[in-house]
């Protein structure tokens, strides 16, 4: 299924993390869930730049980075990683 949506260019939807699936935000966009220890957080972006952000929501908007730049991702995630 592909999800399109604008966020920072720096964002990574690459799935490459091995104990994370790529969930859906309502509203439009996609964060990480990570399969780790319970004191550490588990919805997260990692940014090309910065690495692991620890919210999901974190440079779907412009925000606190300086190197915010929009652009539209479209994104191709397998039903299996998205929660019913």
């Amino acid at each position: 299924m592909k999800i399109k949506f604008e966020g920072c260019e720096h964002l990574d939807f690459l799935p490459n993390y091995g104990n994370c699936k790529r969930q859906e935000i309502a509203g439009g966009g996609l964060f990480w869930m990570r399969d780790v220890d319970p004191s550490m957080p588990s919805m997260v972006q990692f940014c090309k730049k910065r690495g692991r952000l620890n919210f999901p929501e974190a440079c779907l908007k412009k925000g606190e980075c300086s190197d915010y730049k929009k652009i539209e991702h479209c994104v191709d995630v397998g039903l299996d990683e998205l929660e019913k």
